[in-house]
């Protein structure tokens, strides 16, 4: 670089344009050496190729260099604009870091460069994410306070916050005062507000706000129309659900993933797994590849109708296709080894799900338990619900219900009982479920007493019994020997 200083031929303009390559290149090193020898040879830094820089570094995940840069910037006299200080701003949000972009934001407007909407914006979004409504208020009242106005970005930011924590009717209230200040909805501020709508299933809202938008000339696109379907799909209406898609389709608007794993969703709630399945075929055929959630709600329902063989060639399948499996597509494999009898390849899917990474949750864990428990492996169940505590799994209801069940019939069933005695000092209460098998158990003992009192305590604890109880202690009573009246 030392001789390219000294050819009269090298100008600032070449030496701006290799920044600029090093920077798009993710050359940091270089790119950072070529802005210290234009500097030093006094040359004027464009601030729009430090602007390259800044996002590359940004995209790269380096945003304290990125910081660490926009100080040279300004210590090197670079003509600052509020739109490299709002990249910077961005990138420590989306860290976040909000507390030191807004420090960033006030000392730069110490310096003359002042905000503009899309920084503020930043800042409420990163505000808004954490659930800080009070600290994105702040922001809004600088915002008033210096004159700039608000925006639909600003009203989306807020709506879609405050949708998102089920707060519809204030999220309501500023899509009112959007227009009270004269404020312009996009597609963008509709589909926020017709989505909030349908979070709480207000589906006649919903389809008014849709119409509102079409009449105003706006034009929905797919998410507009996936928020629609998605609350149809939740509130069971999938026959409207499949006519709002054929009519989006009509209109030249593809389906998107989302929109199909809703779809998809929808069919396995009601149970009709073969549209699921055909939906699966209409994506591919589109060049759309099921993520691991569609395997993973497929699988499920497929599981919950009890087609295991169809599931587990499902899940094996898209092994096969190179889709990372994650927490919840372990546990089903787990659960249909489990319920196969298969414990062996069931603890295998375990301890790989260790290896690589994937954290094994309190579902995975009573899957392996049940099936234990099941097969009268009770000392296997009750290690399994030891390494559980050990890793900071909350034992649950399942997971003592899954080990009662087993040792009730395993004939076990004064460990049964200490088992239970146990839960309350593990907080954990029981359901109906565990009552139910804990009578049962004694029931077949012969031990009216402690079944009678169970059935007391399972009442006076609000719950309602089923047929299994009331047979269990009726069939008791028919089959037990006479018991000695007690002298009071």
């Amino acid at each position: 670089m030392q001789n390219c200083s000294q050819d009269p031929k090298i100008s600032a303009k070449v030496f701006d344009m290799l920044f600029r390559i090093y920077a798009d290149a993710k050359v940091f090193d270089l790119a950072s050496e070529t802005f210290d020898f234009m500097k030093i040879n006094g040359w004027e830094i464009d601030n729009g190729s430090c602007s390259v820089y800044l996002i590359a570094l940004i995209k790269a995940g380096l945003v304290d260099s990125a910081l660490e840069f926009f100080h040279r910037m300004v210590e090197s006299g670079v003509s600052i604009s509020v739109y490299s200080m709002t990249i910077v701003v961005g990138g420590l949000c989306k860290k976040g870091e909000v507390k030191r972009a807004r420090e960033l934001v006030v000392e730069m407007g110490g310096r003359g460069i002042k905000p503009n909407i899309v920084s503020y914006n930043t800042l409420i979004k990163a505000y808004v994410k954490k659930g800080d409504f009070i600290e994105a208020d702040k922001i809004l009242s600088l915002i008033d306070d210096e004159g700039i106005t608000r925006d639909a970005v600003t009203y989306t930011i807020l709506i879609d916050g405050l949708s998102g924590l089920g707060r519809v009717e204030e999220a309501e209230k500023l899509f009112e005062e959007m227009s009270e200040r004269g404020v312009e909805a996009d597609v963008h501020v509709y589909t926020s507000i017709i989505d909030a709508s349908c979070r709480v299933g207000n589906m006649k809202r919903a389809f008014a706000l849709f119409d509102q938008c079409v009449d105003r000339g706006i034009d929905p696109d797919a998410h507009t129309y996936g928020a629609l379907i998605n609350g149809l799909c939740k509130s069971g209406q999938l026959e409207a659900a499949e006519i709002l898609l054929n009519e989006m389709q009509s209109k030249g608007i593809d389906a998107n993933l989302v929109i199909f794993h809703t779809l998809m969703h929808g069919y396995c709630k009601k149970g009709l797994l073969d549209e699921a399945l055909k939906l699966q075929v209409v994506m591919e055929k589109k060049g759309l590849k099921p993520n691991v959630f569609a395997y993973n709600t497929i699988a499920s329902g497929l599981c919950k109708s009890n087609r295991i063989d169809e599931a587990k060639r499902l899940l094996y399948a898209m092994v096969e296709r190179g889709v990372k499996l994650d927490a919840v597509t372990f546990t089903t494999l787990i659960n249909i080894h489990c319920k196969e009898g298969d414990l062996v390849e069931a603890k295998r899917i375990l301890r790989e799900m260790e290896k690589k990474g994937v954290k094994p949750s309190n579902v995975t864990y009573n899957a392996m338990i049940d099936g234990y428990s099941k097969k009268g492996r009770l000392k296997d169940a009750q290690k399994l619900k030891d390494e559980m505590k050990e890793k900071g799994l909350v034992v649950n209801v399942v997971t003592y219900t899954s080990l009662l069940h087993g040792h009730c019939v395993s004939g076990k069933v004064e460990d049964a009982v200490a088992l239970f005695n146990e839960m309350p000092s593990s907080s954990v209460a029981p359901n109906v479920v565990t009552y139910t098998v804990l009578i049962s158990g004694l029931s077949r003992e012969g031990r009216l007493d402690e079944a009678f009192r169970l059935y007391g305590e399972m009442i006076d604890a609000g719950l309602t019994p089923d047929d299994i109880v009331y047979s269990a202690l009726v069939g008791s009573l028919h089959t037990s020997k006479q018991v000695e009246p007690r002298v009071p």
